[in-house]
């Protein structure tokens, strides 16, 4: 018996609602986030978003039934990574259309992560310039396995957790543009606000590795 059209459109619709209920929870979306700076060990995963490993599994699970998430087996190791360079851009979208239909993520953002002082009003196309002239020093404060993963051509790689006892290699008249994983990222802001304590002119770009992706411009993946 053939299946009424209606029932493939109806079809249609429960797969795309699929992909929507992957999407309603704070976690997944957090794990969306840190996937589109790269592959990354269930372990990993569920440190960084402060789950039990079991908690994040599950989520990662429904992740990859949406097919929203992928994984790659290194023995007996599993990576998880995002399904596709579209699903990366889906992620800056949907972010993207949430602040601009959301007042309450608006006064968030402005109270809390766009402070003027130190946020860098800079283009992509502007730090390029400024760093390839060496007027800017550029700065990513994301682990070592992100960086290697891909990073914005001419960073220089300081993870967070080792910035304080490096302030000193830090030229102290050269601006220093910093970003880390977004503008959410929050060890870009402590970041910042350190180097800028110790003396450092520093500011923090509104971009990471997945937004200057979606723009086609090129990263850089040497050490």
């Amino acid at each position: 018996m053939t299946i009424p059209l209606q029932e493939k459109q109806q079809q249609l619709y429960r797969q795309l609602a699929r992909i929507g209920e992957a999407l309603a929870s704070p976690q997944r979306l957090k794990l969306l986030s840190l996937l589109s700076q790269g592959e990354k060990h269930v372990d990993q995963l569920a440190e960084l978003t402060g789950q039990s490993k079991a908690a994040a599994s599950a989520h990662l699970k429904v992740l990859r039934g949406s097919r929203l998430a992928d994984t790659r087996k290194d023995g007996r190791n599993v990576y998880y990574r995002l399904a596709g360079e579209n699903v990366s851009r889906f992620w800056l979208t949907l972010r993207t259309l949430g602040e601009d239909l959301d007042p309450e993520m608006r006064e968030i953002l402005h109270a809390h992560f766009e402070t003027p002082e130190s946020l860098s009003a800079l283009s992509m196309s502007d730090v390029l310039q400024q760093v390839q002239s060496r007027k800017s020093l550029l700065l990513d404060l994301r682990p070592e396995d992100e960086f290697a993963a891909g990073h914005l051509p001419h960073a220089r790689n300081l993870p967070f957790p080792r910035l304080e006892a490096h302030l000193g290699d830090i030229p102290a008249k050269r601006p220093v543009l910093v970003y880390c994983r977004g503008p959410y990222c929050l060890m870009a802001i402590k970041g910042t606000s350190l180097l800028r304590d110790s003396g450092v002119p520093a500011h923090r770009l509104r971009f990471s590795v997945p937004e200057w992706r979606a723009a086609d411009l090129p990263l850089d993946d040497s050490q």
